[in-house]
């Protein structure tokens, strides 16, 4: 019995001592104006940590590093290829570069 106490403090202490990961600050539904949020097809970007959506149909993220809040990306698209993204979140506003173009800044969904 005396075992399984230690057992169970054990693994409690390290659950408690363990960092918690923040959300990456780009994910999320993004797009020019509010009215843009609800609406489906490719008017909101969608970002998770695997994929991106939005005018080039769905990319998968096939690279990716990070320098200061920007993260920068080389997405394999469906029919279109690959296309480097740059997403650049900061609080509820986030710059993108998309396939070499600048884009006007989006606004996060709520």
């Amino acid at each position: 019995m005396r075992i399984g106490r230690i057992v169970l403090a054990s693994a409690l202490g390290a659950a408690v001592a363990s960092p918690a990961f923040a959300a990456e600050p780009y994910l999320g539904r993004w797009a020019k104006a509010p009215e843009a949020c609800h609406g489906f097809g490719n008017t909101a970007l969608v970002a998770t940590m695997t994929s991106v959506s939005w005018v080039d149909g769905y990319c998968r993220i096939g690279k990716m590093y990070k320098i200061g809040h920007a993260v920068y990306l080389q997405l394999h698209c469906s029919g279109k290829g690959d296309v480097p993204a740059t997403l650049n979140a900061y609080g509820d506003r986030m710059r993108v570069t998309w396939g070499g173009a600048k884009i006007e800044e989006l606004r996060r969904c709520k």
